[in-house]
């Protein structure tokens, strides 16, 4: 089964952001009798959108172990096209 996640911050009146990824259900890779959820999206998040001060060690090599499965999956498909190659290596650079 594949659903999105979609965690948002809204400020009542003023703005809301929020970041959508397609998520699907997968069997646990270490409980045999557990469900996990898989990250289906491979767009790098943007970087300036990032405070890195607010991150947990665990959130930064989350991001980082992320991005690092976009760039592989992407890189295939950029090969022609330098601009948009080199802009995914910059998003997808360990933070």
């Amino acid at each position: 089964m594949c659903t999105s996640d979609e965690p948002g911050f809204y400020k009542d009146g003023e703005f809301g952001i929020r970041i959508e990824n397609v998520i699907i259900c997968v069997k646990h890779d270490k409980f045999e009798d557990h469900l996990a959820w898989e990250n289906m999206t491979v767009a790098p998040y943007c970087r300036e959108l990032i405070d890195l001060s607010i991150l947990s060690p665990d959130m930064r090599s989350y991001i980082d172990t992320f991005h690092q499965k976009c760039l592989e999956k992407l890189t295939p498909f950029l090969q022609e096209d330098e601009r948009a190659l080199n802009y995914v290596k910059r998003q997808c650079a360990p933070l």
